[in-house]
C-alpha cells in the first residue's frame, strides 16, 4: 500500500519535476553564456589596453576605441540572442508540460462529476435567488429622507484673563 501511494504520489509530482529540470537547463545555458560573454569581455579589454598603450596619435586611438566598441556590441548582440533563444525554448517545453497535465487532469472521472455538480450548483443558487427576491424588493427604494442639518458648533467663551503681576519697586526689591 505504501508503495502504491509513493508510486502515485510520484506520477501526480513529476510535471513540476518536469519543469524544474527544464529551469534547470535554461539557467545552467544562461550562466554558461554570460559566463563565456564575461570572460570574453575581460580578455579583449586587457587586449585592447595593450593595443591603445601602443598608439602614438590621438586619432589611431580613436579608431580603436570605435572598433572595439562595434566588436563589444555584436558579441553582446549575439549573447542576448542566444539567451533568448534559451529562454523560448524552455518557456515552450514548460508550456508543454502544463497542457499536457491540465489534459490529464480533465481526463481524470472525479474531474467531470466533479466539473457537472459546480455547474448544478451555480444553476441552483442562481434559481434559489431569483426566487428569494419578489420583484417589488428588487426594484429599488425611494430615495430616503434628507438627514437632519448638523448644527453649527457652538461658540467658546473668551478667555479669562490673568491679573496683571504688581508693580514692584526698588525698596520692594529691596525688603
Amino acid at each position: 500500500m505504501y508503495d502504491d501511494l509513493m508510486k502515485d504520489v510520484q506520477e501526480k509530482m513529476q510535471p513540476a519535476i518536469d519543469v524544474a529540470e527544464v529551469n534547470k537547463k535554461a539557467l545552467e545555458t544562461l550562466f554558461s553564456l554570460q559566463s563565456e560573454y564575461v570572460t570574453d569581455f575581460v580578455d579583449s579589454s586587457v587586449a585592447q589596453l595593450k593595443a591603445l598603450s601602443e598608439v602614438k596619435e590621438p586619432k589611431e586611438a580613436v579608431d580603436l576605441q570605435v572598433q572595439f566598441f562595434k566588436s563589444l556590441e555584436t558579441k553582446m548582440t549575439e549573447t542576448a540572442e542566444k539567451e533568448l533563444a534559451a529562454l523560448t525554448t524552455a518557456k515552450e517545453e514548460i508550456s508543454e508540460i502544463v497542457e499536457k497535465s491540465l489534459s490529464e487532469i480533465s481526463e481524470i472521472p472525479y474531474m467531470t462529476d466533479f466539473n457537472k455538480f459546480l455547474s448544478e450548483a451555480a444553476e441552483a443558487t442562481s434559481a434559489a435567488v431569483a426566487n428569494a427576491v419578489p420583484a417589488k424588493e428588487a426594484a429599488p427604494k425611494a430615495e430616503a429622507a434628507p438627514a437632519p442639518a448638523k448644527k453649527a458648533p457652538a461658540k467658546k467663551a473668551p478667555a479669562k484673563r490673568k491679573p496683571a503681576a504688581k508693580a514692584t519697586t526698588e525698596t520692594d526689591a529691596a525688603k
